[in-house]
């Protein structure tokens, strides 16, 4: 039979030991690093070593991307209905990509997102929308697709020239980011089939139309802005702070179940569990099968089958029916990841935040239904208004960082994001209807012809050229 024998280098590990007591700290750990230690280390602290790669990954591909911005314009006999842009919306989420582990790790893709925008400068309004170049094509088609005779036109950003600092000479700044009132995200606010009124003349009351005119009430040297983030995403979504290992779709059905009183899912116990009840199923059987046969008083007892709780979905009240169906309507129709923000800027001569804050907060609240959900602007921690300690650098650094996070259309700083579907978007931003008197409104002036067929299309720079616009803001812009 074989042996095997193992020699020990005692002097070795007594030299290795004297090392480690005496030497000093740094040659100890220098040696313990290079032998070895480098690798537990990279265990110990692998998440924040890989949080700090794909943060890195992260913000190099986002600097590649270029952001263009699309002036639209409807003409003003327009008779659709928000639900032409909410084909829109649902036309866009094409733009939506699982990116494979290459594209993820090494590249650092991050999903691109849009941002539609409704802007007043002193009165002026225009209807915007904020893209990354490569999808110019999906938003026009989106566009003409719902709209043939609309005008796009490639613009500046407005928003470069906004100041960056607060407390600023020229500029004050009110603004917020506005949030579901309730916690559950699945519970959808009120939408634009709801503001039907089919008794009336205009059959449609269009919630647009009281934000307009808040919007077109500004003056000289007055801006205000509403800005709604979307970004594509697949059904395995969480947002931020909330409960969802299993994504929002089934996060949604889970929910309904629980609202129709359905047996809710009951995972599977783990191995250590089961072993661990492996003494009390035991005696409960025993005990079971003793007084099965004799029966607490001598006599048989006849064991009786516990049954599921049914559906309480046929003794519910009218309105927690309709409350249901309206969950179930919103996780069926395709979601997107939502940020939305609003600001007042003007000049210190003309700054008056209630004639915008009020009337926008006002217009957000239309959308509110007590037994679901709506919005109500963040104000503990975002909202420009502050109590108690340290007011004026506190409000002016929320001040600042609002500005900033509009400027840059952020999606990660502010409020967390939260679950929108395609009907709720286009209750919040659609073109008005032919209904909605606010003044200065951009729009298309006519309709245009339809070219000849063989017509050749001129192209600069590898994109159609932007079609001239009918109607000019006001000169002398504030920004």
């Amino acid at each position: 039979m074989p042996s095997f024998a193992i020699n020990i280098n005692w002097d070795y590990l007594q030299a290795l030991g004297n090392f480690l007591l005496y030497a000093p700290p740094t040659r100890v750990y220098l040696f313990l690093f290079t032998h070895g230690g480098w690798f537990v280390l990279m265990l110990a602290l692998h998440r924040l070593f890989l949080e700090f790669y794909m943060y890195n990954r992260w913000g190099a591909y986002l600097g590649k991307l270029k952001w263009i911005f699309l002036a639209v314009d409807v003409p003003k006999g327009n008779e659709q209905t928000p639900k032409a842009v909410e084909q829109i919306f649902a036309h866009l989420a094409g733009a939506h990509k699982n990116p494979d582990m290459e594209e993820a790790y090494l590249a650092g893709y991050v999903q691109p997102w849009f941002s539609f925008e409704i802007i007043s400068i002193e009165g002026y309004t225009q209807f915007v929308i904020g893209l990354v170049k490569k999808y110019r094509d999906l938003v026009e088609a989106a566009v003409y697709a719902q709209y043939p005779d609309a005008e796009i036109t490639e613009i500046e950003d407005y928003a470069k020239g906004f100041p960056e600092y607060f407390p600023n000479k020229e500029y004050d700044l009110w603004g917020s980011e506005y949030v579901f009132t309730g916690k559950e995200q699945v519970y959808p606010i009120r939408t634009y089939a709801e503001f039907e009124h089919t008794s009336a003349e205009n059959v449609y009351k269009d919630p647009l139309a009281a934000m307009l005119e808040t919007l077109s009430r500004l003056g000289k040297g007055e801006f205000a802005g509403v800005q709604i983030l979307i970004k594509p995403i697949d059904n395995e979504w969480t947002a931020l702070g909330v409960d969802w290992p299993e994504g929002w779709k089934e996060h949604g059905k889970d929910v309904v179940k629980k609202m129709t009183g359905a047996p809710a899912k009951k995972s599977a116990p783990g191995i250590v569990s089961q072993i661990g009840s492996m003494p009390g199923k035991i005696f409960d059987t025993t005990a079971q099968s003793i007084f099965t046969e004799y029966g607490a008083i001598g006599g048989a007892v006849d064991e009786k089958k516990k049954e599921e709780m049914p559906s309480l979905m046929l003794h519910l009240p009218p309105g927690y029916k309709a409350a249901i169906e309206k969950v179930e309507q919103k996780v069926s129709k395709i979601c997107y990841a939502t940020k939305i923000r609003f600001i007042y800027l003007a000049k210190k001569e003309s700054y008056d935040k209630n004639r915008a804050a009020y009337g926008f907060t006002g217009a957000m609240k239309q959308f509110n239904t007590e037994n679901l959900n709506g919005f109500k602007p963040e104000m503990h921690k975002i909202g420009t208004h502050v109590h108690y300690f340290f007011k004026e650098p506190r409000l002016n650094w929320r001040k600042t960082r609002l500005a900033v996070n509009y400027k840059n259309r952020s999606r990660w700083k502010g409020a967390s994001e939260f679950l929108m579907n395609i009907e709720e978007l286009a209750s919040v931003w659609h073109f008005p209807m032919l209904t909605v008197k606010a003044p200065m409104v951009a729009t298309a002036e006519a309709k245009k012809g339809q070219p000849p067929a063989s017509l050749p299309t001129e192209r600069a720079g590898g994109s159609i050229k932007a079609i001239e616009r009918k109607s000019i803001p006001p000169p002398n812009l504030p920004i």
